[in-house]
């Protein structure tokens, strides 16, 4: 079962550090993911790099181009004594500085749980490609009342498709670099060939969908590529 907290980490290695891609991939996969569900500061947690390779992928990419996203019993994961007495603080890996936070550029976001959408009943296994999408709107009855009547059925149509969660905005954390919008939603998919397929335009192309999408004050849907998984 999806637990009642998600920790959201959008980051990239600090060019001017000396980490690059490849060592950042390195040190989350053989020490900070381990590292935080060891702790306990999470139960499980997904690491991925993001990817464009799909239709309608947007022509001007983010910079921090990795995510981590954990499954938490704890509203403030960050903040909690098992993060901060029971994980390391640094990394002999990287090549100059050793603190995390000399090496990476951070936007983490800490939710909860609105939605647990497992029609397939596939359950807690990590999916091999992920989308998020982001949104913020003045008709918050109408958006909730939308997804849960209409379009998580309809996504779950698309070939590849696999299960899908809602989650609304929780306590900003101190490494919050962005203003984030109130809801975020995760689709899980078997691959990104979905999103170019008649099911998928049929999703996005009901009355209902072109309102939400269209009058949303933000609407940010990115794709991403599993790196690895811990505690599944």
């Amino acid at each position: 079962m999806v637990g009642p907290y998600f920790l959201f980490v959008n980051s990239r290695p600090i060019p001017e550090s000396g980490t690059d891609d490849a060592l950042w991939e390195k040190w989350y996969v053989t020490e900070h993911l381990p590292d935080l569900i060891s702790s306990g500061t999470a139960t499980r947690g997904t690491f991925y790099r993001e990817t464009y390779d799909f239709p309608g992928a947007p022509k001007e990419k983010n910079p921090r181009n990795f995510l981590a996203v954990y499954h938490t019993e704890f509203e403030e994961s960050l903040e909690t004594k098992n993060f901060k007495e029971k994980t390391r603080p640094g990394s002999d890996l990287f090549p100059n500085k050793f603190h995390i936070l000399e090496n990476g550029d951070f936007d983490v976001r800490n939710y909860k749980l609105l939605v647990d959408y497992d029609p397939k009943k596939i359950g807690e296994v990590p999916p091999p490609f992920m989308v998020t999408v982001e949104m913020e709107t003045d008709d918050e009855e109408g958006l909730n009342k939308w997804y849960e009547e209409e379009h998580l059925e309809l996504l779950s149509k698309l070939p590849g498709y696999r299960r899908s969660a809602r989650y609304t905005l929780g306590p900003v954390s101190v490494l919050s670099t962005t203003k984030a919008s109130k809801y975020l939603a995760i689709h899980e998919l078997d691959n990104l060939k979905g999103l170019g397929s008649k099911e998928a335009e049929t999703a996005n192309t009901t009355p209902q969908s072109i309102k939400h999408i269209t009058t949303s004050k933000v609407f940010i849907a990115r794709a991403w590529e599993l790196v690895h998984s811990e505690g599944f």
